[in-house]
């Protein structure tokens, strides 16, 4: 029977990357499936960066993990917004077990925490794990 699933957001950072490994590692050990996250930002919609190809992030940190396709279910959700809004959205809307997050994504705030990573933490309902990158 698969739990709770565990939500993991993701852009093109190293630590999103990390995030999405130890949403593996710890899907696998739950029983639990990964939503994997993206928020739609402006810039992509408007052409001016464009979307990570998420299927090859997730092939690169079932990898990292050593987590295969028949160990874990991963959904793939992208949804418009601002990334820690649709986060905790995902998160309120599947009943989540635990939000998780990389300490910092694609941003350059000079900071311990990325913008997102801090909104999470504030907001979410859901326990939220906050991942860095050398995970």
């Amino acid at each position: 029977m698969v739990g709770s699933p565990l939500v993991v957001g993701v852009d093109m950072s190293d630590e999103s990357a990390a995030a999405l490994a130890t949403a593996l590692r710890l899907a696998r050990q739950l029983g639990s499936k990964v939503v994997v996250v993206h928020a739609v930002g402006l810039l992509e919609e408007g052409g001016f960066r464009p979307a990570p190809a998420i299927e090859a992030v997730i092939t690169a940190a079932r990898a990292a993990a050593g987590v295969s396709a028949d160990e874990v279910t991963v959904d793939v959700v992208h949804e418009d917004g601002p990334a820690a809004e649709v986060l905790v959205r995902i998160a309120d809307r599947s009943a989540a077990l635990m939000l998780i997050v990389g300490r910092r994504g694609t941003g350059s705030a000079p900071r311990p925490l990325g913008s997102v990573s801090e909104a999470a933490l504030a907001h979410a309902d859901t326990p939220v794990l906050v991942v860095p990158a050398s995970m």
